[in-house]
């Protein structure tokens, strides 16, 4: 069998160029997680497949990695982290103080047609809060999806947002059934209109809901407030809906008031998946047509598995935000000393040196190759390596090493503890 052949489709190996940008979303991630007081947290990789039948959605259930265990249960490879983090809350976390927030960094796999940011074994972060049905909590999710784009240094974005409450005020006072309410919104959410209103079409009051809709989709705006009052207008007999208008209104100005901006109002805006119940949103960057982050609230799906609270949050995708983010954003190594033993009498010497550096935390190489000078230096020069510590028969006598500046190209023979002192400092420094 062919190496190339190793690797199923839509799985990647991740090269250290790759996995240092995955690292660097992950580790803003985790410095969000701090900033606003998220508890991070994890959940297995297999779960049952009940769980991920109840709300995930139509595309999603189709789409999941399924298998029949060694105990014969039916089980899946988490195809979306929620319904995990939902769980796990439920079953573990009743007794924690409210609201709870919870954070994470979790894989999850779906058998999905790849392409372009899309894999079938994909990176997740996460931010949840449970147990408010405030506002304030919906506009801290906004808040936070701005600020983690900022970290980044990803600058051209905007917030795609809607209410999926609205949609679902509509229909309901137009009695359509739930189960049906989530084949439109799912439809919806691909802008298959036509499908969604070949559903709504024999129903009763389906011209109604059709017409509404309709209008709905076409209000898209930069200007929140224009998109809210032309919604107004159009759901101005639907009392349940306007109230829910009122709420996505409210969540904007709390957000617009904590500095995020750039928002597009889309109010035949849907999500996907059925469990969301308010407002939903996604994040997008200019010349990526894909979504880097998307959330929103979804009130019912924790009393699905027994404990009825409210929650609202989001999902970055890594791998996503991984393609927008520029290469100066992404930290390159940051090796401060390689050891250069060129005589076997000075490898005691290498070791002694490397062990009081790493002590130290002075990320620090030893070359073992004992091979020609020229070459370990242009093996430093490409690891970008500050300082080569050479050590060579006179070197060994003197018990000091001859320490190489790579930057500007001089050298100076030290002991072994002004070496460790003098590279200590500088590891400090560029902290």
């Amino acid at each position: 069998m062919r190496g190339d052949s190793l690797t199923l489709r839509g799985m990647r190996n991740l090269l250290p160029d790759e996995k240092a940008k995955l690292n660097r979303i992950e580790s803003e991630i985790r410095r969000l997680f701090k900033i606003y007081g998220f508890q991070e947290v994890e959940t297995p990789t297999i779960e049952p497949l009940e769980l991920f039948e109840l709300k995930s959605g139509e595309e999603i259930r189709h789409r999941m990695y399924r298998f029949t265990d060694l105990g014969g249960r039916e089980v899946v490879l988490r195809p979306e982290a929620t319904a995990s983090i939902v769980k796990l809350v439920v079953q573990e976390m009743r007794s924690a103080p409210l609201p709870i927030k919870i954070g994470y960094v979790l894989n999850a796999f779906r058998y999905d047609e790849p392409q372009y940011g899309r894999y079938r074994e994909f990176k997740q972060g996460g931010f949840e809060i449970f147990g408010t049905k405030s506002p304030m909590a919906d506009a801290e999710i906004l808040e936070i999806s701005s600020r983690l784009m900022e970290g980044l240094g990803i600058k051209d974005y905007y917030i795609k947002i809607g209410h999926e409450g609205v949609l679902r005020a509509v229909l309901t006072n137009l009695n359509v059934e739930e189960s049906v309410q989530d084949r439109v919104l799912g439809l919806i959410d691909k802008e298959r209109l036509t499908e969604a209103f070949e559903i709504l079409g024999p129903l009763p009051k389906g011209g109604e809901a059709i017409s509404i809709i309709r209008s709905l989709w076409e209000i898209k705006s930069r200007d929140p407030d224009e998109a809210v009052r032309k919604a107004g207008e159009v759901l101005k007999d639907v009392p349940e809906a306007c109230d829910q208008l009122e709420n996505l209104r409210e969540i904007i100005e709390l957000a617009k008031a904590s500095g995020v901006s750039g928002f597009l109002v889309d109010m035949g805006f849907a999500r996907g998946l059925d469990y969301y119940t308010g407002m939903i949103f996604e994040v997008y960057v200019k010349d990526l047509k894909i979504a880097v982050n998307g959330g929103g609230r979804y009130d019912k799906l924790a009393g699905l598995l027994g404990w009825d609270i409210p929650a609202v949050g989001c999902a970055p995708g890594i791998d996503r935000l991984s393609l927008a983010m520029d290469e100066e954003a992404v930290p390159r190594d940051n090796l401060v000393c390689m050891i250069v033993s060129m005589v076997k009498e000075g490898d005691i010497l290498a070791a002694s040196l490397a062990g009081m550096l790493r002590m130290k935390g002075v990320p620090t190489l030893v070359d073992y190759t004992r091979r020609d000078i020229s070459k370990a230096l242009s093996y430093a020069s490409k690891r970008s390596v500050k300082y080569v510590a050479l050590i060579g028969g006179r070197e060994v006598e003197a018990n000091t090493v001859a320490l190489k500046n790579m930057e500007t190209g001089s050298q100076e023979e030290l002991k072994i503890q002004q070496v460790v002192e003098k590279l200590s400092s500088h590891s400090l420094q560029r902290l």
